[in-house]
């Protein structure tokens, strides 16, 4: 279990396809999850925008709980 998701100013979970080379995390064709900020999820759509990510799925994080989009 990743213990990032416990840590106080993580608020979001995303599960994501890398889609090119110029991603910031991951290489191309891996599917990867990571616990984030709120600036940290802003980068992610932005990344995201530029087609670097195809975020798969979104959770809602609070104290290490997670809560996921419909």
């Amino acid at each position: 279990m990743d213990q990032e998701r416990f840590t106080p100013d993580t608020r979001h979970m995303i599960v994501f396809d890398v889609l090119s080379h110029e991603s910031p995390v991951g290489f191309k064709g891996e599917r990867m999850r990571l616990f984030l900020t709120d600036e940290g999820y802003i980068k992610a759509l932005a990344s995201q925008g530029r087609n670097e990510i195809k975020i798969k799925n979104h959770a809602g994080v609070s104290s290490g709980h997670l809560l996921y989009d419909h």
